[in-house]
């Protein structure tokens, strides 16, 4: 919650929150973290491996893991602490809110960029589908490329312990900027959608820009619908899917998708503000 709030601050238990340890504890993670993704994904780059077969997509795809083995990591190394945050309540609303807010931006801004020719969505997706090996393929792809390999990191370790001191908002600065430092690398190694996209260009610069909404509306669904990291993931997943499978062409269909983005963000939070189910 916001600052002047009640009930946002430690909200795994009422017990007064140990920054220092808090701030030992993410330090360690953002150094676990960097070392098992930064240091590989050099590696590749300097030795001009293609990421995308063979022992280089191995070493890419564990390096690109790095959050959720980081949290892992942790977890084992300290198993007698307690978990911060709200549990996961089990339920329907969750997981589909998730899915519904990874995927309104693109699919929104590729229904209005292509309004005069509606066919060319599913004639799109059905392409990339097909690209990739098929409909399994790609959602398993999809779900191991990203959620999985990050969410346990960002949002099951890093973000419930940054909620124990500081507001959504906050929370949201620090996280988004964290995970859009995390994806520089892949600017500069060649084989990455990011690398095709480059990072002095409106696409890098729309591609930061994006991950502090993605973080709010993420914060959303774990924390005030108690989804937990699988809403996290389902979030992540739909984004991800719906960006490759939705057409957006030029710079217009780009911010358009980031306004819409924003929008439904600055819904989202107006909504939590006002505490309505």
């Amino acid at each position: 919650m916001d600052a002047g709030a009640p009930g946002e601050s430690a909200l795994a238990s009422h017990q007064p929150v140990e920054r220092g340890l808090l701030r030992r504890r993410l330090l360690e993670f953002a150094a676990v973290c960097l070392v098992v993704t930064w240091v590989p994904w050099a590696l590749l780059g300097a030795l001009g491996m293609n990421i995308e077969e063979g022992f280089g997509l191995l070493v890419f795809a564990l390096a690109a893991s790095g959050p959720s083995l980081a949290a892992l990591i942790m977890w084992l190394r300290r198993r007698g602490e307690s978990r911060p945050g709200p549990r996961t309540r089990w339920s329907l609303g969750a997981p589909v809110a998730a899915v519904l807010l990874g995927g309104i931006a693109p699919v929104g801004a590729a229904f209005l960029v292509n309004l005069n020719d509606l066919s060319a969505i599913p004639d799109h997706a059905a392409s990339v589908v097909a690209d990739v090996g098929g409909p399994l393929i790609a959602l398993v792809y999809t779900l191991l490329a990203g959620p999985i390999a990050e969410e346990f990191g960002w949002r099951g370790y890093v973000q419930p312990r940054l909620r124990q001191v500081y507001s959504r908002v906050a929370t949201t600065a620090v996280l988004g900027a964290a995970w859009g430092l995390w994806h520089v690398p892949l600017f500069f190694l060649p084989g990455t959608g990011q690398h095709d996209d480059d990072l002095f260009t409106q696409h890098g610069l729309v591609f930061f820009l994006s991950l502090f909404p993605l973080t709010y509306l993420m914060l959303f669904v774990t924390e005030r619908l108690r989804g937990g990291v699988l809403a996290a993931i389902l979030m992540h997943a739909a984004w991800n899917l719906s960006d490759e499978l939705a057409p957006i062409s030029g710079n217009g269909g780009l911010w358009l998708k980031f306004l819409i983005l924003l929008t439904t963000a600055a819904v989202v939070a107006l909504r939590w503000h006002r505490r309505l189910p």
